[in-house]
């Protein structure tokens, strides 16, 4: 047996899948990079960890996390495609995702921008939805399991505690509480029960990091943390950020209430009031209702008395049931003579076919191809895919319609034009059979969604029962995000809870980069946003905090009018108003100039007279190597004094090669003017900074 601590590039897992490399790991197993042989595809394969192989409670998470995620198909979820045991190592297989983890792009870039940290929020409430449709809660919802793709899509990953949701506890044998601490709800804390909404407390709790780039509660321990949820009320998220819409402190206070009673009741209810939000962000949002008002944080009564569980869903459930063994009898008894008919029809076409090819050229094929039309009325349509797929190879056109029906079940064929009693002879070439099929009683017409934003058309569509498959498409003539068409189209009659294809724009292949320079900020921002552009970060050109009433567009990448894929990211840098006059208005420095005389100023006067002549260096040499002043340091400018110079006054010099001084203390130039007989002064040093040049003479005679 191979350890699944060590697996080498070229290691070939459960003979299918071999290893490119390391991709990560955490605390129950590794992920690598791996080639799947069989589909020539990248994916991820999980590898449990060998020292946990032998625990029973770890390998039934293991497990657990392989069926939940696998029950699972969502555009925003990660998709496990397989995952099983083989020579003692439990392996899951995902699909690659390329990109990073929101907790990564939080560290790098801290808060994010509320106008990207949003919809990515939206995209995560609708896998949540998804998954809770389907009675799986993820119980660890956290930066670190949220995947952010180059495209901007988020995927949740890691069900590794999610259980169904009629699973309440959430401790493991020792009362080990599961979950992250700092991402917790309340009621996982005091390890009571755990329901969809304490997903939505994490969802809020990482709402607020994504837009202030900090946790909302933090502490040295992890019972610290867990006493906070239970009793402390972070600041607004505003107060860190102030330029949030208060909408939003108000959305992220209600979806981390102590009372889960006072939370959303739904990730799609959370969803659709954040879809308002970005269509009026001045409307009113997370208003709590009055019957939640009243929380005691610190009693556990109101928690231990949710266990009580609707018996909504059992009789649902029991109500499908019933219809679906309803339907099967009569199933069961068109069983056979669909066997059959499905045989007349093969030896039918068989017939047909040997007459093609072995009859002599001159018969006539048209009247040799007659076949036996069935008699589909009663039949479910699903049964009969064979049989269509046999006629259609035949040459007829299938045309299937649906009816609502208030006595017949969904699926089974009412009516089909041409009838037929099932002796009906036909020529099937260019032949339309038109199908009826019932809708039953539980049905709706799609909406009309063409045109509106995709968020729109999805609240629509799931407003009435639909479940929606998102399509991206290129197109220069849909603007971005909106609706291109749907599949069926709006106005076709289908059964709730079948899913519609929606087909929305990305945007054209490719946008035109715009000119920001000059461009106040918050104005290049809406430029950005126009021209399906992401703003990449910016740098302040002087390196000092820019106010944000004064702060333009001095420099940008990529270059204006280049053309790039739409989400590209542009870098700009900022400034001042003064910071871009003197960006676009530099000052120009002359060839030569005519030196001044700055013998006897301090070195503070002196840069003031040779700046403007836009001299580019100073080399400065010590007069006496006894004197403490540094050139460098603002503050001994003032101090020094320039003994001697080079060029000499009035020589014409080139500014941009720099100038050399030397320099002393206020009583190194009074020995300079005064030299007494018993002391030499010593000669300059050579220039220390920053380079040699020939000492300048120590007397006042022009060369």
């Amino acid at each position: 047996m191979i350890s699944s601590q060590s697996f080498a590039q070229g290691t070939v897992i459960a003979e299918r899948y071999r290893v490119v490399r390391t991709l990560g790991q955490g605390g129950m197993a590794t992920v690598y990079l791996a080639d799947d042989r069989n589909t020539g595809q990248q994916v991820a394969v999980k590898v449990m960890h060998d020292d946990l192989a032998n625990d029973p409670e770890f390998v039934r998470r293991f497990a657990t996390e392989a069926r939940a995620a696998a029950s699972l198909d969502h555009p925003n979820i990660v998709r496990v495609l397989d995952y099983g045991s083989y020579d003692g190592v439990r392996y899951i297989v995902q699909e690659y995702v390329e990109g990073t983890t929101l907790k990564d792009i939080i560290r790098r870039k801290g808060p994010i921008d509320y106008r990207l940290a949003t919809p990515l929020l939206i995209q995560i409430g609708l896998a949540l939805e998804h998954a809770h449709r389907r009675e799986v809660i993820h119980r660890d919802i956290k930066p670190q399991n949220i995947m952010i793709t180059k495209d901007m899509v988020a995927k949740v990953t890691d069900f590794g505690i999610a259980r169904a949701s009629s699973t309440n506890t959430i401790t493991l044998t020792g009362g080990v509480v599961m979950g992250s601490v700092h991402y917790f709800s309340p009621e996982q804390a005091r390890g009571g029960q755990v329901t969809s909404r304490s997903d939505l407390y994490s969802l809020g709790i990482m709402f607020y990091e994504m837009l202030t780039g900090r946790l909302p509660f933090d502490g040295e321990s992890s019972v610290a943390v867990a006493i906070k949820h239970l009793q402390e009320v972070p600041p607004a998220p505003s107060t860190y950020v102030p330029s949030l819409p208060p909408a939003l402190d108000r959305i992220v206070f209600r979806s981390i209430q102590k009372n889960p009673d006072a939370r959303y009741q739904t990730a799609r209810e959370f969803v659709d009031e954040l879809d308002a939000f970005m269509i009026d962000p001045n409307g009113v949002y997370g208003v709590i209702p009055k019957s939640a008002a009243q929380w005691e944080t610190s009693s556990t009564s109101a928690l231990s008395a949710q266990t009580g569980e609707t018996n909504y869903g059992r009789i649902k459930e029991i109500e499908r049931t019933f219809n679906k063994r309803r339907s099967s009898r009569q199933r069961d008894t068109a069983i056979a003579i669909t066997v059959v008919v499905a045989a007349v029809l093969l030896l039918a076409l068989l017939t047909v076919w040997l007459v093609r090819h072995f009859a002599p050229g001159e018969t006539d094929e048209t009247d040799l191809t007659e076949i036996v039309l069935p008699n589909f009325q009663g039949k479910d349509i699903n049964d009969i895919a064979n049989q269509l797929d046999m006629l259609e190879s035949a040459g007829m056109i299938i045309d299937i319609k649906y009816e609502m029906s208030e006595t017949v079940l969904p699926d089974i064929i009412l009516r089909q034009d041409p009838e037929s009693d099932g002796s009906l002879k036909i020529e099937p070439k260019d032949v339309t059979l038109s199908l009826f099929v019932s809708l039953g009683q539980d049905s709706a017409v799609v909406p009309e969604v063409t045109g509106k934003s995709f968020q729109i058309a999805d609240i629509e569509l799931r407003t009435e029962g639909f479940l929606v498959k998102f399509t991206p498409e290129v197109s220069t003539t849909v603007g971005k995000d909106t609706v291109i068409r749907t599949e069926p189209a709006g106005g076709e009659l289908a059964p709730k809870g079948s899913t519609v294809e929606l087909f929305y724009s990305t945007g054209p292949e490719y946008v035109v980069i715009p000119d920001l320079q000059g461009l106040p900020y918050n104005q290049a921002l809406e430029l950005l946003e126009e021209n399906s552009l992401l703003l990449g970060g910016e740098i302040s050109i002087s390196g000092e905090t820019i106010p944000d009433n004064d702060k333009y567009v001095i420099k940008q990448s990529p270059e204006p009018e280049g053309k790039y894929p739409p989400n590209t990211l542009v870098l700009i840098t900022v400034g001042t108003a003064k910071n871009l006059y003197d960006y676009l208005n530099p000052t120009t420095i002359p060839e030569e100039a005519v030196m001044l005389e700055v013998r006897g100023l301090t070195f503070l006067r002196a840069m003031e007279e040779l700046d403007p002549l836009g001299v580019a260096e100073y080399r400065m040499s010590k007069w006496n190597n006894t004197t403490t002043l540094d050139p460098k340091n603002p503050d001994d400018r003032s101090k020094i004094f320039i003994i001697e110079q080079n060029p000499k006054p009035g020589v014409k010099f080139k500014p941009a090669g720099g100038v050399t001084l030397t320099y002393g203390s206020a009583a190194d130039l009074e020995a300079y003017k005064n030299p007494t007989t018993t002391t030499t002064a010593p000669p300059p040093t050579t220039p220390t900074t920053p380079a040699e040049t020939d000492p300048p003479s120590t007397d006042d005679t022009d060369p």
